[in-house]
């Protein structure tokens, strides 16, 4: 009996500051922030080059003509990756809900007016060729630090 009372006392003195707590809050959303999709990218050895030329002058003129996002690019001169590329989720999380968005339509529409259809896919495969590995995160940045 007395381990019994031992036992549940332990219990209730480790669980109450967690019952506590949950009592204390509410839901809360995060305010002021930026929504990111960030993709780091390592390039074959010696691709890296080619890849940057491929979005420069095929992949940044697509999206100006579409009228969609292009990209905050970040070439990495130390740590595994070559390339870090950041997009803003203009819709939060939910942006990550589409398959293809209507901003993706809209981008390889253009893409295969600027190129041609057959002349795209061959440029997308070479790019894709060039990649060793990447790796996709979300995350969100406080947009009122200044």
């Amino acid at each position: 009996m007395r381990k019994a009372i031992i036992s549940s006392l332990a219990f209730l003195l480790t669980v109450m500051p967690f019952i506590i707590d949950a009592e204390e809050k509410k839901p809360k959303k995060l305010a002021n922030v930026e929504y990111m999709s960030i993709t780091y990218t390592d390039f074959k050895p010696g691709k890296a080059d080619r890849a940057m030329e491929i979005i420069k002058n095929h992949y940044f003129p697509a999206s100006k003509t579409a009228g969609t996002q292009v990209p905050y690019i970040i070439r990495l001169q130390s740590g595994e990756w070559d390339m870090a590329t950041a997009w803003t989720l203009k819709d939060g999380y939910s942006s990550m809900e589409w398959e293809i968005s209507a901003e993706g339509i809209k981008w390889m529409e253009a893409f295969n007016e600027q190129e041609g259809a057959e002349k795209s896919k061959e440029i997308r495969d070479e790019f894709n060729s060039l990649i060793q590995r990447s790796n996709h995160v979300i995350g969100y940045h406080p947009i009122d630090i200044k």
